[in-house]
C-alpha cells in the first residue's frame, strides 16, 4: 500500500515539474536572447544556416519582452496539460497531451544544440537544454515507461499531437510581435 502512494506521489512530482523546469529553461532564452541578437545581427555569417536561424529568431521575437509574451503563453498550455493530467491521474490518467507536449519540449532542446554548433558559440537556451531540460525529459519519459502510465502505441500516437500543438505555442510568438513593438 505504502508502496503504491509513493510511486504515485513520485509520479506526481515528476509531472508537476514541467512548467517550473519550462520556466527556468525560458528565463535563460529571455535574459540572453537580446544580447545574442545584437552579437550577430551586423555580422557577416558564413553559412546560410546561420543567416536563416537569425530571420527564424528575429522572426520569433528578438526582444526580451517579446519573447516573454510568447514564452508567458506556451507556460500558460504547459500549466494547464499538466494540472490536467494531474487531475486526471488517479481515475484514468490520460497521458496523450503531456506526452505530446514533452516530446516538443524535448526535442526543441536539439534546436538548441544545433544553433550552437552553427554559430560555433552560446546561443539562448542551450544550458539549460543541455543540463536540465535532457535528463528532466528522459527520466521523466523513464517514470511514465517504468509505471505503465505510457507506452509505445501512445508515444507513436502522440506525434501527430506534439505537430499539431507547435501552431498553437506559435500563436504566442504572434502575440509578442503585436502586443510589444
Amino acid at each position: 500500500m505504502l508502496e503504491a502512494f509513493s510511486e504515485f506521489f513520485y509520479i506526481y512530482s515528476v509531472i508537476w515539474l514541467f512548467p517550473i523546469i519550462f520556466m527556468f529553461h525560458d528565463l535563460e532564452e529571455i535574459i540572453t536572447v537580446e544580447s545574442f541578437m545584437s552579437k550577430y545581427k551586423n555580422g557577416v555569417h558564413k553559412t546560410i544556416l546561420a543567416r536563416f536561424v537569425l530571420i527564424v529568431k528575429n522572426k520569433l521575437g528578438s526582444k526580451s519582452s517579446q519573447l516573454s509574451i510568447t514564452l508567458a503563453w506556451i507556460l500558460l498550455i504547459i500549466s494547464f496539460i499538466t494540472f490536467m493530467t494531474v487531475y486526471h491521474l488517479p481515475s484514468d490518467g490520460n497521458f496523450l497531451l503531456f506526452t505530446a507536449t514533452l516530446n516538443v519540449f524535448f526535442l526543441q532542446t536539439f534546436l538548441h544544440i544545433g544553433q550552437t554548433v552553427i554559430f560555433r558559440s552560446y546561443t539562448p537556451g542551450v544550458i539549460t537544454a543541455l543540463f536540465i531540460v535532457i535528463p528532466y525529459s528522459l527520466l521523466t519519459y523513464y517514470f511514465l515507461f517504468d509505471f505503465g502510465l505510457i507506452d509505445s502505441h501512445l508515444l507513436i500516437e502522440s506525434i501527430p499531437f506534439s505537430i499539431l500543438l507547435i501552431p498553437i505555442f506559435l500563436i504566442g510568438n504572434f502575440l509578442g510581435k503585436r502586443l510589444i513593438h
